[in-house]
């Protein structure tokens, strides 16, 4: 879906937002705008959540948390200074970047890569059964039971968030690319974020189902769920928090990371359902809406979390893809533009599968909600 709005984001320098408004319906605009704001307030909700939870048991380790009080105490301190740091960063959002800021996001990525690394090794170590890995990339249906299928939709709606259909045509416009950037938006798309994304996912759900996988009792916190490192430092002169210690750090990088990015996308939508510039008063208290998900910190299962809010995040996916379906065929904006041919027919049929699988997706959990309020209510 993305290497198809590529098109129209890079052959047209109006705005994708005014002109799915325009020629589409604004109706169908205000609410993919809506619907991303929505989903990322929420999703921070996930971030602080497994953010706190992650840096609180540092301080357990340290001996700093003696009491399950004190540990509560020191995440919502963790959680406001998260806030505290996120909203500058941010709000510097347009402005020539700053060399704090750049070391920052810098130091994040080096973590997260380490921690990636540190996955590769332990899945290594710990035998990786190909056979089932490849059967495993072809599902053959949804699993019967609605907690497992909450993990699976889950998954699908964390894969593409709607708030991410909102933020990628600005960033392009950001790269200021244009037309003869398309071969390499697609292939940014394909090697930037489609690859990386589907190995490091591969190499946690391996490396967790080698470890964890028929635990008694499902691993809701980072205490139980670092277990995952222990084989990297087993037999070594380090001491036993060790595997604890990496775990915490690097799963604490990539919802530090993600916080400032959530923020920034509401306070783009509200710029863009307001119609001022993105460096605007607006654009400020847009971004701070998703302080609200600082209410996560209270969340007793961090890692539980995600993907609930993420199954839910699902249901409103089909908004933005019908609307890219309808925009990149609209004749009236894209002109002679538009993809011809077989070409056309290709990605078209392409788009309407990807809206085909949100729709499906959508439905089912949707049906899985108003069966469990029913249940509930008798």
């Amino acid at each position: 879906m993305f290497g198809a709005i590529a098109r129209p984001i890079l052959f047209k320098k109006r705005s994708i937002y005014r002109a799915m408004g325009r020629h589409i319906s604004p109706t169908l605009a205000l609410a993919w705008a809506l619907a991303a704001i929505v989903g990322s307030i929420f999703w921070s909700m996930n971030q602080y959540s497994v953010a706190t939870a992650c840096l609180g048991d540092l301080a357990v380790v340290a001996g700093w948390a003696e009491t399950t009080t004190s540990e509560q105490t020191i995440k919502w301190i963790v959680g406001l200074v998260i806030l505290g740091v996120s909203i500058p960063l941010t709000w510097a959002y347009g402005r020539p970047a700053s060399t704090g800021v750049q070391r920052y996001e810098k130091l994040l990525r080096i973590i997260v890569a380490i921690m990636l690394l540190c996955f590769l090794i332990v899945a290594l170590r710990t035998g990786i059964d190909w056979g089932r890995v490849l059967r495993g990339l072809i599902p053959s249906g949804l699993p019967n039971d609605p907690a497992d299928r909450t993990m699976v939709l889950g998954a699908l709606g964390c894969a593409v968030g709607i708030n991410m259909t909102f933020l990628f045509p600005l960033t392009l416009r950001a790269r200021s690319w244009g037309r003869e950037h398309l071969g390499l938006t697609r292939f940014d798309l394909w090697g930037g974020m489609l690859l990386p994304f589907a190995v490091g996912s591969s190499l946690v759900v391996i490396t967790t189902a080698n470890i964890l996988q028929g635990s008694p009792e499902a691993p809701a916190n980072p205490a139980a769920v670092a277990s995952v490192m222990s084989p990297l430092f087993e037999g070594t002169f380090l001491p036993a928090s060790t595997g604890r210690v990496l775990f915490d750090i690097g799963i604490a990088a990539m919802p530090l990371s993600t916080i400032p990015i959530l923020m920034l996308i509401t306070g783009l939508a509200i710029s863009e359902v307001m119609h001022v510039p993105k460096t605007s008063r607006w654009f400020k208290v847009g971004a701070l809406l998703p302080a609200i998900g600082i209410l996560g910190v209270g969340y007793k299962a961090p890692f539980w979390l995600g993907p609930l809010i993420s199954s839910f995040g699902l249901i409103l996916l089909p908004i933005a893809y019908l609307g890219f379906l309808l925009l990149t065929n609209n004749k009236n904006f894209m002109g002679d533009d538009r993809e011809k041919g077989n070409r056309r027919k290709a990605w078209n049929m392409a788009m309407a599968i990807a809206c085909l699988i949100a729709i499906i997706g959508a439905f089912v959990k949707v049906r899985d909600t108003v069966g469990s309020l029913v249940q509930s209510l008798n």
